[in-house]
């Protein structure tokens, strides 16, 4: 939750001007993922093989992001009707596809079996975090307006503040679904060959050493 906050406080602070350049936009990309990355690295590292490597999954998950855009943006076509709202369902799901593929792919090479729900968890955790976001605007918590002031509780707040309680309310939702799809990948793994293979020759050596030691010869 505490990445999720860091990222909004990033891209709310950063100079407007770095969006209208390519390698600004990168800078941006590379804060935000070696920041979420971080966060999440220090959580993970007693549960990963080569833990560090999880922030370089993420970075190059944001990179992708900014790649996935791109190709969104050049389309200059301005659909209407349900192709519109077609076009922004795959948008708004190829988003979180595209953070989580590269941490897949990490992931995939210590939980074979189960490496999969990570793909599904992302978008679900997306999901969950927008829902407690206009859970929270329905009761008048929190208010976000283009045309008025954010409010909280039904006083005004400034803007660094309101959007720290949105990236709360969203990591919430957001930290929930994945930290339990990672437990669930976590106890359900099936061991990699090499693990496999590793465990079987460490279990043949101490046969073997067993065997030795029971020997008649082996007390002359």
């Amino acid at each position: 939750m505490v990445g999720v906050q860091l990222v909004m406080l990033i891209l709310f602070l950063s100079d407007p001007e770095l969006e209208h350049h390519w390698w600004g936009q990168l800078t941006i990309a590379s804060w935000a993922g070696i920041s979420l990355g971080s966060c999440q690295w220090i959580w993970l590292r007693r549960r990963l093989a080569k833990g560090r490597l999880w922030i370089l999954s993420t970075l190059l998950g944001w990179y992708l992001v900014w790649l996935v855009e791109k190709v969104f943006d050049f389309d200059d076509s301005n659909p209407t009707g349900a192709l519109s709202w077609l076009i922004f369902a795959i948008k708004l799901l190829a988003i979180p596809l595209t953070f989580s593929l590269p941490q897949w792919v990490f992931m995939r090479r210590q939980f074979q079996k189960s490496a999969w729900l990570w793909i599904v968890a992302r978008p679900l955790a997306w999901i969950a975090g927008i829902g407690l976001l206009a859970l929270a605007e329905r009761p008048n918590i929190l208010r976000l307006g283009f045309f008025e002031s954010p409010s909280l509780f039904g006083r005004y707040v400034p803007d660094p503040v309101a959007y720290g309680v949105v990236a709360a309310i969203f990591g919430l939702g957001y930290s929930a679904v994945t930290g339990a799809a990672f437990i669930w990948i976590q106890t359900n793994q099936r061991p990699s060959a090499t693990m496999t293979n590793n465990n079987l020759q460490q279990s043949s050596n101490c046969t073997a050493s067993i065997a030795q030691i029971k020997s008649p010869g082996s007390y002359k």
